[in-house]
């Protein structure tokens, strides 16, 4: 048998000992990371996917990925409350922030998919949200999103829209856009390009007879698209872990997500 030596350790030396291991414990935990985001409701989905696939490949970085709408996530990246946010619209014009777009995204035209109506122009979208005014006798109103939308702020500035029809719904959300677009004949909204995909509930109309696509989108053809931007806090700048999540939107890997989500892959500036 193995002779067993009794090792007597003095108190200091056992406090010591519990001071190491506490740190080192400590040293362990702080490997990990969290990276916190919002805004857009429209760059959300997006986003999810490159945050799900990055923390596939860095298991000890977290991503939460939240909403609220472009104009929260220019106030929280503002404010500092978030690493990044997202916006849906032009944000040079912000204060205390730093904007980076990552995409460039079409706004399509949407109606029920049993509306017959397949085509439309500026002055017709125009007259129906400003003017109330129908479209073809058959689209007889609209839905718009609600002020803090980044997709609203893009498509209004495009279609120099400056106030809308008494009356007329705004939603939260393009969710609730695509549910109600897709619940009546005589209605058109207005969604990202992406949420056309797989959606037999709805159909995406050509807009000065350029049909709603990511081709016609790169191809600046199809006019009514906008920049999908994340932005951080200026004086705090970004963090190493916020840093590296970014270099990872614009690598190979981040791209293939962006085009197969229906955005069109942009080059950093």
């Amino acid at each position: 048998m193995k002779k067993l030596t009794k090792v007597i350790m003095s108190g200091a030396a056992v406090a010591a000992l519990g001071a190491t291991m506490a740190f080192g414990f400590a040293a362990c935990g702080g490997d990990s990371e969290t990276i916190t985001i919002s805004g857009s409701t429209s760059v959300q989905p997006l986003m999810q996917k490159l945050a799900d696939a990055y923390m596939e490949e860095n298991p000890d970085v977290t991503i939460n990925v939240g909403a609220g709408g472009s104009g929260v996530g220019i106030s929280n990246a503002q404010d500092g409350t978030v690493d990044l946010g997202m916006a849906s619209e032009d944000v040079s014009g912000e204060e205390g922030i730093t904007g980076i777009q990552i995409a460039t995204d079409g706004i399509a035209l949407i109606t029920s998919a049993s509306c017959t109506v397949s085509s439309v122009t500026k002055d017709q979208v125009y007259g129906l949200y400003v003017n109330h005014t129908a479209i073809q006798d058959v689209i007889t109103d609209a839905i718009s999103r609600d002020s803090s939308s980044g997709t609203r702020g893009a498509f209004e500035d495009i279609m120099g829209i400056e106030t809308i029809y008494s009356g007329m719904p705004e939603l939260s959300s393009q969710d609730q856009v695509i549910e109600q677009v897709a619940a009546r004949n005589n209605v058109i909204g207005y969604c990202s390009l992406e949420a056309l995909a797989g959606n037999t509930s709805i159909k995406g109309v050509n807009y000065e007879g350029i049909a709603p696509t990511t081709e016609n989108v790169a191809s600046g053809a199809y006019t009514l698209a906008r920049p999908f931007n994340i932005m951080y806090n200026t004086a705090n700048g970004m963090s190493e872990a916020t840093a590296a999540f970014v270099d990872f939107i614009f690598s190979d890997a981040g791209a293939a997500i962006i085009e197969a989500n229906g955005q069109v892959v942009v080059a950093r500036q």
